[in-house]
């Protein structure tokens, strides 16, 4: 007697092929071999795990990019002082605060602390427009002051341009030599008073804020009036950076950090009257008498 073995039909089996973690085909793919169209073939570049890597990786490149680009307000350790994104983070600034800071470069109180103002993101856009602001503000009011001072003179009055280059050249080179000194010998004492570069340029900056009404006020034709402005700038800006520079040389012996308070804060009367004398000099003249004829 002779056994048969059973024959098989293909088209009654079915073989399921698992997906593993690293292939790209679909979950589940049935083959069926007894005919039947094949399930849709699905490149690489189309699958879904695929996309999700092309994403996070976009994702991840658009994140880096936006750090280079400061949008928090912070510079990477990378950027280098000669690239923009350095420079950036300087003039990330809104004008509340920038309003802030002119109001309390104005005020010469020892409870004012003006430092912590600045601190930690000190800023130029605030100084820069300072400075230029009263540039043009210095050489109009000292050409009107010249001409409220010529008034009844037989001589033609003229405009000085020569005074917006002399104030420009005056005031930059005051608000970035001065403070660039104060750092680099700090830095040289390796004092234990931290004061960066930046910081003591917006310093300087700023303080200057007062001599912009100021400037404006002093085009008025009395001496006296002047010299009264003269004095509220003295006690406006030049007690604001003196109290602050002092503050900050909390840290340092008493000798040191009075001689160095003592001479910023001369150099800063200097340049005052420096604007007093130059740009505010004249005066009208009371006109004199004409002489009685004689017989």
């Amino acid at each position: 007697m002779s056994d048969k073995e059973p024959i098989l039909n293909p088209s009654e089996f079915e073989i399921d092929f698992q997906e593993f973690s690293n292939t790209l085909l679909p979950d589940t793919a049935t083959v069926p071999l007894g005919g039947g169209p094949p399930p849709p073939y699905q490149p690489p570049g189309t699958s879904s795990d695929y996309k999700i890597a092309v994403d996070s990786d976009t994702e991840l490149d658009s994140t880096n990019l936006l750090r280079s680009e400061g949008t928090d307000g912070s510079t990477p350790a990378t950027s280098a002082f000669w690239s923009l994104e350095f420079y950036q983070q300087f003039f990330n600034v809104n004008d509340e605060i920038v309003l802030d800071r002119l109001l309390h470069a104005c005020l010469p109180l020892p409870s004012n602390d003006f430092m912590g103002k600045l601190r930690p993101s000190p800023d130029i856009y605030g100084p820069l427009w300072v400075c230029i602001t009263l540039v043009f503000s210095t050489a109009i009011s000292g050409n009107m002051a010249d001409f409220f001072a010529s008034m009844g003179d037989d001589t033609e009055w003229t405009y000085d341009f020569k005074k917006v280059t002399i104030a420009a050249t005056v005031i930059f080179l005051y608000v970035t030599t001065v403070p660039a000194s104060l750092s680099g010998y700090l830095w040289w004492r390796k004092s234990n008073t931290e004061l960066k570069l930046v910081e003591s340029l917006s310093l300087y900056g700023y303080s200057l804020t007062v001599f912009i009404p100021a400037s404006i006020l002093l085009c008025i034709n009395h001496d006296w009036i002047r010299w009264i402005l003269v004095l509220v700038i003295i006690g406006t800006s030049g007690a604001v950076l003196t109290l602050t520079i002092w503050k900050l040389l909390a840290g340092e012996p008493r000798q040191m950090a009075l001689i160095i308070t003592a001479v910023l804060a001369a150099l800063h009367v200097a340049l005052i009257l420096l604007f007093k004398m130059y740009f505010f000099a004249q005066t009208s003249k009371a006109p004199t008498p004409a002489p009685v004829p004689t017989r």
